[in-house]
């Protein structure tokens, strides 16, 4: 059975299970991997995801953010830290790994771009292919006002452009000599083909064992749910906000029967309670920590409207949003989607082509699905949506593992002497 070695910039797959997913499905395939990654303090929730996977783990090099020193460091010191955690993820794989074992290496990485370059060098000292896959680049971040004012605003904008610039160069420059790259939506991948046309397009998706339909059942209440994180330029609610004050103004609804119920940690709420209309909805909205992954889908399955929140797509704003996992599993449980604000792009495209909910524009359209589905949900005690299955089953793990494993072959094929 063909192996390979995995480098990543976090396993077990904590906030991004793309890696641990497809360690999972890809042995139905007849392939099977181990893992060199880093030490990370981050959530573990997924670690069901291990298997009897090997993992190999590197120290990091860190600063205390806490300590006027470590905040120092952590502007003016990126350099040397990329380096030191670049070279302790190399040497680790150069002492521990036998490389006779692997047919290729796989990077998966998002923003630490020095997981990459360590996965290239490892790749350049045995003389094996390099396939890397992208979770996200940083050409899809929106520009966003600095916190800083004057000089310290001029200097700490230009030392971290100066450092994200030098790091591009880095990765475009690897690009350019793996052998084939994987990323995650139409978007990301024209970015990533400018470096090299050897580029493919493999979507984020659910798990099929444990996101799936069951019959919607009567609940008290009139939930909008939303997990996961939230981020300034990214995810506007204001739409949503604008619309429930209406119906409230309205008296079609009351903080008895309908909650607007955000699972998202508290240091990432700023996004929700800064919004200017959050005044006029607070006494409808509840916030919970994470919940254990095993208890998302139930959750996902009870809610009477299951929330995406997005922005949309300009130069100086988010793109490719249809990437985050979260769309993917909303997708799988088949309750209604409500998007706000439309990225007038690639995602309410996929809406509309999943039939699975709206993507809405306007405070109008927002508020007649909401209103739609109140209805429903007042007659049933449920609300429905037809989704188109032959659509969504595409963006199964378990298929996607077939796609790897098909690029694998195509890679292992192309250095055939």
């Amino acid at each position: 059975m063909p192996k390979i070695l995995i480098v990543c910039d976090v396993y077990p797959p904590s906030f991004a299970p793309r890696m641990g997913y497809l360690v999972k499905y890809m042995k139905e395939w007849g392939w099977e991997a181990d893992v060199l990654t880093r030490i990370h303090d981050g959530d573990f929730s997924f670690e069901s995801l291990r298997g009897n996977t090997t993992i190999l783990r590197a120290d990091q090099c860190t600063y205390d953010p806490n300590r006027f020193w470590g905040k120092l460091q952590n502007v003016f010191g990126k350099k040397k830290q990329y380096r030191c955690n670049r070279d302790k993820l190399f040497h680790l794989g150069r002492e521990q790994v036998d490389p006779g074992k692997y047919s290729f290496i796989l990077c998966s990485t998002a923003h630490r771009i020095f997981v990459l370059e360590a996965a290239h060098l490892l790749a350049k000292a045995w003389k094996k292919p390099l396939i890397a896959d992208l979770r996200d680049l940083a050409e899809q971040k929106p520009k966003l006002d600095s916190p800083y004012q004057g000089l310290k605003k001029i200097v700490f904008e230009k030392t971290q452009e100066n450092f994200s610039e030098w790091v591009l160069r880095k990765r475009n420059k690897i690009f350019s000599k793996t052998d084939c790259l994987i990323t995650v939506s139409p978007w990301h991948q024209e970015i990533v083909r400018k470096y090299n046309q050897n580029t493919h397009l493999i979507y984020n998706g659910f798990d099929p064992e444990n996101y799936y339909p069951v019959p919607p059942e009567r609940n008290e209440v009139f939930r909008i749910v939303y997990t996961g994180t939230t981020l300034p330029g990214c995810h506007d609610p204001t739409l949503l906000f604008k619309a429930t004050g209406n119906l409230d103004r309205q008296q079609v609804i009351d903080p008895d029967s309908f909650r607007l119920d955000f699972y998202v940690p508290s240091n990432w709420r700023r996004t929700i309670t800064s919004n200017e209309y959050f005044s006029r909805v607070e006494k409808y909205v509840s916030f919970f920590d994470y919940i254990d992954t095993s208890e998302v889908p139930a959750l996902l399955r009870s809610a009477s409207l299951l929330l995406l929140l997005s922005n949309k797509m300009t130069s100086d704003g988010p793109k490719g949003l249809i990437s985050t996992t979260k769309y993917f599993e909303y997708l799988a449980v088949e309750r209604p989607i409500l998007c706000v604000r439309s990225d007038e792009s690639l995602l309410e495209a996929s809406i509309k082509e999943a039939n699975a909910g709206v993507a809405a524009r306007t405070v109008a359209e927002t508020r007649d699905f909401i209103l739609e589905k109140w209805r429903e949900w007042r007659e049933k005690g449920y609300t429905t949506v037809r989704v188109n299955r032959a659509y969504t089953q595409q963006f199964s793990r378990k298929k996607q593992a077939g796609q790897f494993v098909r690029l694998f072959e195509q890679v292992l094929q192309a250095h055939q002497p």
